[in-house]
């Protein structure tokens, strides 16, 4: 039976705020028995944009950073629907929930029944009164800020909310304010802006009543001129709604920090909830930037954990740690937090099991392993390597770069003679296996060293081993997937289907990549995906689907006018090659029809020639018969 729905105290009118899923998630937090940020139960029930912001696990990995726990009086303002409610509930810190709005106050109250540290309080932050006064160690401000000039978020303004936010605080407390950045790299390519849906907005300059965000400047005089004057700054991606990863300042000025940034980071942008206008190559441009120094200005969001003084921050965020990220979309089992750690040892992963309470390692043939920590080697991986191949149109150097992928794996390949427990990744017919932590041996885990590549991030374990052929094709599909993703002008042909550019290049690596084979790996590829992800769907669509599609297939998405214009004349230049082709093939027939023709006239004229000749043969013929007549009877008269 469902524990009871926390008690809600009114402290003032509720303010008209909603996004239209608060009945259906009410309903949600009236059945499910798993109301934790990130239980499987809540994450099957996401379906569109407004249900993943309110139940997606990725929305615990933005406080992963922050020390909150036992002891701890926390105030979350703007509270919603109490996802960092429950998250600072679960660690054990006592939490005061402020909610403007009646309806998600009731969300609240149903996802953190049953739970003695939680209230929930409904009306302005202002209705607190005295209560709680100088009282809490945290004050967090999340998605809140940039609503305090507006109607729905009481429309006193961005300083007045930091001052109430100042006023509340314990005197070695911190406020945890996370917001989007006005110059974030999204919006410099013109993404919508979240909160009014049009590009660009941020860079023109606010009207007044709208939700507003800051510059990174902007946003710390603002802290500053409300006492807060110590501030740690940290970066989620692609923002800080549903962040992947959140890096710590620290980590751009490491040695190798844009190699760092860029492998932690990936995709730094999100399309999946929208369609903006592609106007670049995206990974390209925030290296671009990451280069120039500009990285922390153009994070796509803010986390800034700010206090009065530096030791109250300190307490809250690991100096060490330079950057936390979590694999998105992951069954709770199979979900694992990395941390990248500069110890006195030099740069190390460590990695924490989100699920420490699952029962088993492996689900049938698929099992996982936890490694408490690993060096972290630095340097570029293959994959950024062949990517800057592709963009520069280098095919020898990017053929070069597969050529010693395909030897590391080689280097750990081993003969088998039967398989005792056959699985997808090791079909009965594999010749050829690798070890069973070789699953996901793909180029974007190989890093180059100074004196060798190294195979990182071991995660996964296939029961028995893998077979050679799969691992191959899916590092290659890997590789494919990362360069269509870029949206980048690639070297081959944008008629080329993606199988067919993954065979050519398999065909560059001596690996004969097949129909069947690309269909044994989908279905290997498939089972895998079933097992791992909360909701496979849409990624098993991708995955039997992508195959048959092309480079041209872009077109069909929204691409900024000079974008499609590139790939339409990219498309030009290869019909004008093949039209070419084909002209010299006709002047070639030409030529060899013209020749066929003088052979046809030569041919007519000797069979002209043996026809006179037969005629003047026969013509004579009874002559020599005579005289073969006459020859045999001088013969018999000389033999009597």
């Amino acid at each position: 039976m469902s524990a009871e729905p926390l008690p809600i105290t009114m402290i003032g009118d509720s303010l008209p705020y909603a996004d239209g899923a608060e009945d259906e998630l009410l309903a949600l937090f009236r059945t499910v028995d798993d109301r934790r940020v990130g239980s499987d139960e809540l994450a099957s029930a996401i379906h569109d944009w407004p249900t993943a912001y309110h139940l997606a696990p990725e929305r615990a990995v933005l406080l992963t950073p922050v020390a909150i726990g036992p002891g701890d009086q926390v105030l979350d303002v703007g509270a919603g629907s109490g996802v960092n409610t429950r998250i600072c509930a679960d660690r054990g810190a006592a939490v005061t929930a402020v909610e403007g709005s009646a309806a998600r106050a009731e969300l609240i109250a149903h996802r953190c029944a049953g739970l003695e540290n939680v209230r929930v309080l409904c009306g302005p932050l202002e209705g607190l009164g005295d209560d709680g006064r100088e009282g809490y160690d945290v004050v967090l401000l999340v998605g809140v800020l940039e609503y305090a000039g507006t109607t729905p978020g009481g429309g006193h303004g961005p300083a007045a909310l930091l001052s109430q936010a100042v006023e509340v605080l314990a005197p070695g407390g911190v406020v945890v304010l996370a917001i989007e950045n006005r110059f974030g790299l999204k919006y410099l390519l013109g993404f919508p802006e979240d909160h009014l849906g049009l590009p660009w907005v941020g860079w023109e300059g606010y009207r007044d009543g709208e939700p507003t965000t800051w510059s990174r400047r902007e946003l710390a005089q603002m802290l500053a001129d409300a006492g807060l004057g110590a501030q740690k700054w940290l970066y989620p991606f692609p923002d800080y709604k549903l962040p992947t990863a959140v890096l710590a300042e620290e980590i751009y000025g490491q040695p190798g920090g844009v190699d760092m940034v860029d492998q932690i980071v990936g995709h730094p942008t999100s399309r999946e909830y929208s369609r903006p206008v592609v106007v670049a190559d995206e990974r390209a441009a925030h290296r671009a930037l990451l280069t120039a120094g500009l990285g922390p200005d153009t994070a796509n969001s803010f986390l800034v954990v700010a206090g009065r003084n530096p030791e109250a921050v300190a307490e809250r965020v690991d100096r060490r740690s330079l950057a936390w990220r979590v694999a998105p979309d992951r069954r709770r089992r199979w979900r694992q937090q990395a941390v990248v750690v500069d110890s006195d040892q030099g740069l190390a992963m460590r990695r924490r099991l989100v699920a420490e309470d699952r029962a088993s390692d492996f689900d049938g043939w698929l099992g996982q392993v936890e490694v408490s920590e690993e060096p972290y080697y630095t340097g570029r991986n293959l994959e950024q390597c062949l990517l800057d191949c592709a963009r520069e149109g280098d095919v020898d150097g990017f053929a070069e770069l597969l050529r010693a992928w395909r030897a590391a794996l080689s280097a750990r390949e081993t003969p088998i003679d039967s398989v005792a427990a056959p699985h997808p990744y090791l079909p009965a017919d594999t010749e050829q296996a690798l070890p069973p932590v070789w699953l996901d041996s793909g180029p974007d885990n190989f890093v180059m060293t100074a004196d060798s590549l190294k195979f990182v991030d071991r995660e996964w374990v296939a029961a028995g081993g893998v077979d050679v052929r799969l691992a191959v094709v899916r590092g290659l599909w890997k590789t494919v997937s990362a360069m269509l993703s870029a949206r980048c002008h690639l070297p081959w042909p944008v008629t080329w289907s993606n199988d067919r550019l993954v065979a050519h290049l398999g065909s560059l690596i001596g690996h004969d990549i097949h129909g069947d084979l690309l269909k044994q790996w989908r279905q290997a590829e498939d089972e895998l995906m079933r097992l791992v992800y909360r909701q496979p769907a849409v990624r098993l669509a991708e995955l039997h689907d992508a195959g048959s599609r092309s480079r041209m297939d872009l077109l069909g998405s929204p691409l900024a006018p000079y974008r499609r214009m590139e790939h339409l004349v990219h498309q030009q230049q290869e019909l004008l090659a093949q039209l070419s082709g084909q002209h010299e093939m006709a002047v070639d027939l030409e030529q060899a029809q013209a020749q066929l023709a003088q052979a046809d006239a030569q041919l007519a004229q000797i069979q002209s020639e043996l026809a006179e000749a037969q005629a003047r043969l026969a013509r004579v013929a009874w002559r020599e018969r005579i005289h073969n007549k006459i020859a045999r009877l001088i013969r018999g008269i000389r033999g009597r």
